[in-house]
């Protein structure tokens, strides 16, 4: 069962909790959200991001009807050139329409924090969803959990969304439940690779989601490149008790400042670096048991 709707819901209301500061259920807190400075710095960030890096959707769903109960899960990939992707089923996604949600979004939680040097929020939203198509009718009023990061170049978030199915198919009544998890990086993209002599280091974190239990992770990243002139980049994910990478993450070439390797929903991996002397390096990862984003910052 695949949901333009539901897909494009939870991605909305992963995205910003800037979206939600002037609505109703958040207008007491809205004057202390936008008046925050982490928070003008990442407004006046977004404003000016001309990159987009979007994982897969990963999804999986629960039905019964009739006694009889069936389920599935899968994995929408996503292309992204620039600011904009594209998913399998034609749906456009852009840096903008991130920073300004149309779904009717009701947040009910932002908490903003710091970890590992970066900027954080954690954002609760719900919302509620009807669509039909033929034969089919569908009501859902999920939750949508965001984890998200910012530094001076670059903002990333992992959202994990959940909540309950029912409706008709073909006139007979179901109910059920639904998961979903993706991830995304935008920011000021630097276009060139980094050059000098000897070797670079980036160190930060990731945010990461189990695409079995649909829980949030947390964890750090470190990108590498050992040798300046050659133009190779290394990235690590760190998660305890968790293995989240693939042999090509080690190894991948660097092209513009962007570096990707894998294939989306097996060991997909992609990047850049960002701010005018790389700074910072940005990215998304996406295999099949895990979805996140990494952010790190060059060390001295």
């Amino acid at each position: 069962m695949k949901s333009r709707t539901l897909r494009m819901a939870i991605l909305m209301a992963a995205v910003l909790f800037l979206g939600a500061c002037g609505s109703s259920s958040m207008r007491t807190d809205a004057d202390r959200l936008r008046s925050d400075p982490r928070v003008v710095r990442l407004e006046g960030l977004l404003g000016r991001s001309d990159t987009l890096l979007h994982s897969s959707l990963h999804s999986r769903y629960s039905l019964t009807a009739e006694g009889v109960t069936i389920g599935d899960s899968t994995v929408e990939a996503m292309s992204c050139s620039g600011a904009r992707c594209v998913a399998e089923d034609g749906t456009v996604t852009t840096v903008q329409d991130l920073i300004d949600p149309s779904a009717d979004i009701g947040m009910a939680e932002v908490v903003l924090g710091m970890r590992g040097g970066f900027d954080t929020v954690t954002a609760r939203a719900s919302f509620e969803i009807t669509e039909s198509v033929p034969g089919v009718t569908l009501t859902s009023g999920p939750t949508a959990h965001s984890y998200g990061f910012w530094g001076e170049h670059g903002y990333a978030t992992v959202a994990i969304g959940s909540g309950p199915l029912s409706g008709r198919i073909e006139g007979v009544p179901f109910t059920g439940d639904f998961a979903v998890a993706t991830a995304y990086a935008v920011g000021d993209a630097a276009g060139t690779n980094p050059t000098g002599m000897g070797s670079a280091t980036w160190q930060g974190i990731a945010e990461a989601a189990s695409t079995g239990t649909f829980e949030r992770l947390q964890g750090t990243a470190t990108v590498t490149i050992a040798d300046l002139s050659r133009s190779r980049v290394g990235v690590a994910i760190d998660v305890p008790g968790h293995d989240i990478g693939a042999p090509g993450w080690a190894d991948m070439s660097l092209t513009d400042g962007r570096f990707t390797a894998g294939t989306a929903g097996s060991d997909y991996l992609a990047g850049n670096f960002h701010g005018p002397d790389h700074e910072e390096a940005w990215g998304v990862f996406d295999t099949r048991d895990y979805v996140g984003a990494f952010g790190a910052k060059r060390q001295p």
